[in-house]
């Protein structure tokens, strides 16, 4: 069953190398959406940056580990636009 699903989004600044994303998570159990704010980090960086948010908000107790990825259905979109990155993560709720 999936619990969680986390949409990232992700840019990079061409100029000077940089990487960064935001996060839109959903809780499918109880319909709710939080988000994280643009933040530096490439890769799988925006797990850590929604498990942030997600403890922070309380719906988990601890970071999620890889065997936690099973409940949660993870999509990531590369080569957004920086004003889109931005109004991504102004989603805090």
């Amino acid at each position: 069953m999936i619990k969680y699903v986390i949409h990232a989004k992700q840019w990079r600044d061409k100029l000077n190398g940089n990487t960064y994303h935001a996060t839109t998570i959903l809780n499918t159990q109880n319909n709710l959406m939080i988000s994280s704010p643009m933040t530096y980090g490439y890769g799988d960086q925006f797990i850590k940056s929604a498990s942030d948010v997600m403890v922070e908000k309380k719906w988990i107790d601890k970071p999620l580990k890889s065997l936690d990825y099973l409940n949660i259905h993870m999509i990531v979109e590369d080569n957004c636009k920086k004003r889109d990155v931005e109004k991504w993560g102004d989603n805090n709720g």
